[in-house]
């Protein structure tokens, strides 16, 4: 099951009204994507661990959300400084690691790595709920908010059909293998799990209908910007300005600091 590690650990950020938290992270992803000027990609990256710092996250548990993304960054070292054309800095024999190749990979290792601390610190403090409050909020389609909480509520479900059909198979002494019985085993478990995945869905809607169901949810708690949330969404416009400006190359940054 997808579990919410961060939402209970107490932090300044949990302060912030979910809308801050949202349009703050938007705000960031946004120009860090856009940018590619490594001054700039290096204070982003120090924003986001600043913001790490100052949400008080268990650095172990971010260190594993970073692991994750570990197969897809040495792939793009193993791939972006051999296939770039330019400069050449290191001959492995026919192979050519060249200048522009690291510079790429380091670009976009320096990206993930922000993009994805911003989301654990702003996004990933917050409930879906309240995720989904802050996205409706900030005018997003009602129809893509509703989408992504019936998707983040009902995945559980369908993972708890698979593991009673796969207890089914198990007491029926199913062993997996690599034989055809397994595979046509396999294909009847994935045919049964759609039918019933259709089937619940069926009676959900039938008793959200019941229920006077009119496409959208009302959330129980209102959230009000307080003067902390204006603050922290000046500093996030303050910094996101320094990056923009940075890379236009109006301002050096080693200036500013």
């Amino acid at each position: 099951m997808l579990q919410e590690t961060f939402i209970s650990q107490k932090s300044l950020i949990l302060g912030l009204t979910p809308r801050t938290r949202t349009l703050a992270a938007i705000i960031f992803v946004s120009v860090i994507a856009l940018s590619n000027e490594l001054p700039v990609l290096l204070l982003a990256l120090g924003a986001a661990l600043l913001l790490v710092s100052v949400a008080g996250l268990d650095f172990r548990q971010v260190g594993r959300r970073l692991l994750v993304l570990s197969g897809f960054l040495l792939l793009i070292w193993l791939i972006l400084p051999f296939t770039y054309q330019g400069e050449i800095v290191w001959r492995i024999s026919f192979l050519s690691v060249t200048q522009p190749g690291l510079m790429a990979a380091t670009r976009l290792t320096l990206k993930t790595c922000s993009m994805l601390l911003i989301f654990l610190t702003l996004i990933s403090t917050m409930s879906t709920a309240d995720l989904a409050h802050a996205l409706h909020s900030l005018k997003m389609p009602a129809k893509l908010v509703l989408l992504l909480l019936i998707t983040y509520r009902y995945i559980f479900l369908i993972e708890e059909e698979l593991q009673t059909l796969q207890r089914a198979a198990k007491v029926r002494n199913f062993k997996p293998g690599t034989t055809l019985h397994c595979y046509r085993t396999y294909a009847y478990l994935l045919g049964m799990l759609f039918v019933r995945a259709a089937e619940r869905a069926q009676r959900v809607h039938q008793a959200m209908l019941c229920r006077a169901f009119n496409g959208r949810f009302h959330s129980l708690r209102e959230y009000h910007n307080r003067s902390q949330d204006y603050y922290f969404l000046a500093l996030v416009t303050i910094i996101a300005l320094m990056m923009i400006l940075r890379e236009w190359k109006i301002i050096t940054l080693p200036t500013l600091l």
